[in-house]
């Protein structure tokens, strides 16, 4: 919401891939589908209060995809329609008691946080806006395989979503236009241009590029930095309290003494992610001193990591942790533990590793003072 007017985001996910050949959708970058990166980012801005999705014929992949995730926003899965037009009226159409509409290809999932808001705050004030790149390159008009003119590129611009538009000035512009132009419009401004209204480009961004081939994706896949992070962490043993681990509580006599539930093993993988991208520690962020975070369950609070560096542009990739524990036995309870924590990440179980040792009677933890854990991550641009 901005200044009082509910804002819905519209992701546009009903194309074919004919250039791809397969559905560049549910393509992993980092370990997560393209179609899932760019919802994520999506719901991760503060200015959108919900999300309508449109859909293809991969409507039944795109339900499937997203049923076991939980977002914090609403959202509504649509179908879409012949033409990119008809899909995006669809969705707009689907906002309802929406002010504005902030429309966005699926298929760039690398768009900021801030090119989001940037776009969305100009389209407030002006009624239509979209993010723009200058041409660089000299461009050249081709006519059957020869140069017929060079075109000034000082008024080009290479246009980008979000595109951000009023809607209900963007709906009267749609049923302002023929239905036989819609096969012509590669994108939303498009439908503005066409009835006369202005449309004010702000600055895009070079990252926020669209798959549309195999080779964008082979050179976004080069260029994405990897991060290795490493976490530790250590609590005592005392009774009275539940032992947690993984979000597994494991019968025993004695529990893990804590601000929070005191998840050993959760507070090492937090504490991994966010030293891979230089974010400091759990205490930064979810200090002893807050009361709201008094018995907090770990998994959550290993969400709302996940989801810092996410607008950080990073994604998990993989998880490798050691627990420290003389006792109980933790073998039967490990496969949980993975489960916990590939669901609060966004993992795939097979790079969620989780491992436990003894240390044959040395040291605090052979003594049962207390249990240890340690765990590196790799985390992906995205």
């Amino acid at each position: 919401m901005i200044h009082g007017k509910k804002v819905t985001g519209v992701l546009v996910a009903a194309g074919r891939s004919m250039r791809m050949g397969f559905d560049k959708l549910f393509y992993k970058i980092g370990g997560r589908e393209i179609l899932l990166l760019s919802m994520e980012k999506l719901m991760a801005n503060a200015y959108l209060d919900e999300v309508v999705l449109v859909a293809g014929e991969n409507l039944p992949q795109v339900q499937a995809l997203l049923k076991n995730h939980r977002f914090k926003k609403p959202y509504v899965i649509v179908p879409g329609g012949q033409t990119r037009t008809d899909s995006v009226k669809a969705g707009v159409e689907a906002a309802q008691g929406a002010a504005l509409v902030a429309i966005h290809d699926a298929a760039r999932p690398f768009v900021t946080d801030e090119l989001i808001s940037r776009v969305i705050e100009a389209g407030e004030k002006v009624g239509a806006a979209a993010p723009g790149l200058p041409i660089r390159d000299t461009v050249k008009e081709a006519q059957e395989g020869f140069v017929a003119k060079t075109v000034p590129r000082e008024k080009l611009a290479a246009v980008q979503t979000p595109q951000v538009f009023d809607r209900e000035a963007f709906t009267q512009a749609l049923d302002e236009v023929p239905k036989e132009a819609y096969l012509q419009m590669t994108d939303d401004c498009m439908v503005m241009e066409r009835v006369g209204r202005p449309v004010i480009l702000v600055e895009g961004e070079a990252s926020n590029r669209k798959i549309t081939t195999q080779e964008d994706l082979r050179k976004d896949m080069e260029a994405k930095s990897l991060r290795v992070g490493h976490g530790y962490d250590v609590h005592r043993l005392v009774s009275g309290r539940k032992l947690v681990l993984g979000g597994v509580e494991i019968p025993d006599t004695k529990g893990l003494l804590g601000h929070s539930d005191a998840d050993v093993l959760c507070h090492a993988v937090m504490d991994a992610i966010l030293g891979a991208v230089a974010l400091g520690d759990i205490g930064v962020h979810f200090p002893a001193t807050d009361q709201s975070f008094k018995d907090a369950n770990s998994l959550r609070l290993l969400e709302l990591t996940v989801d810092k560096v996410r607008q950080e542009g990073y994604v998990v990739q993989n998880l490798d942790a050691t627990l420290l524990c003389e006792s109980p036995k933790l073998a039967p309870h490990i496969p949980a533990m993975r489960r916990n924590l590939a669901r609060a990440i966004g993992l795939e179980m097979d790079c969620t590793s989780i491992k436990a040792t003894t240390e044959e009677g040395l040291g605090f933890t052979g003594r049962r003072e207390g249990i240890a854990a340690h765990c590196v991550v790799m985390l992906q641009g995205a």
